[in-house]
């Protein structure tokens, strides 16, 4: 596990490069209080493009001892040494199939990482996200939220779920229904 202080170290650093909106379960954890995480990072980038300024991003990396890779769709991601552990961080933009819609975006929250306060998706559209994409593992992973929520350990606004479901416009069904098939009745 990854302490959340290193973590919070890092990032502060990449604020440097660019703006940044936390988008992955690095979210549950939080929501949870660990100390620190198994997974990797997932940031919406909001200060350069992950496509166009890619060399901007290598050189970044580099300067810092990072190395420097690729996420499954071609985007940056970088490996962050932290004792004996890598700490993955994957930058995303807007491309492909990979959507996030601004209204999630300006709803960010702050939230505390380490001695630095990062802004990150809501949980409740980190749910709402996993449920667009529903892939096998983000299916794997709200049923996993659904099962915390009902052991009491995370809580959820389901009105606030259910207003932010139209913000996918013709998703919205879908969404809706494979909430439903999880267990997240709205």
């Amino acid at each position: 596990m990854i302490p959340f202080n290193k973590i919070g170290e890092v990032l502060h650093e990449l604020q440097n490069l660019t703006d940044f909106v936390i988008i992955g379960d690095t979210i549950v954890d939080i929501e949870l209080k660990r100390k620190g995480t198994e997974s990797d990072v997932d940031l919406f980038v909001l200060g350069v493009s992950v496509l166009i300024e890619d060399d901007k991003i290598r050189e970044f990396a580099y300067e810092r001892g990072w190395d420097y890779g690729k996420t499954p769709i071609d985007t940056p991601r970088l490996l962050v040494p932290i004792n004996d552990e890598q700490l993955q961080i994957d930058l995303y933009e807007n491309i492909q199939d990979f959507f996030v819609p601004k209204d999630i975006l300006d709803n960010a929250i702050n939230v505390k990482i380490g001695g630095y306060t990062f802004k990150s998706v809501r949980l409740e559209d980190y749910i709402l996200l996993k449920a667009n994409a529903f892939r096998e593992e983000d299916e794997d992973e709200l049923k996993t939220i659904v099962y915390l929520i009902g052991e009491g350990k995370l809580k959820i606004d389901k009105d606030y779920l259910k207003n932010h479901i139209e913000i996918f416009e013709e998703n919205a069904n879908s969404i809706r229904e494979r909430l439903s098939s999880v267990g997240i009745k709205i």
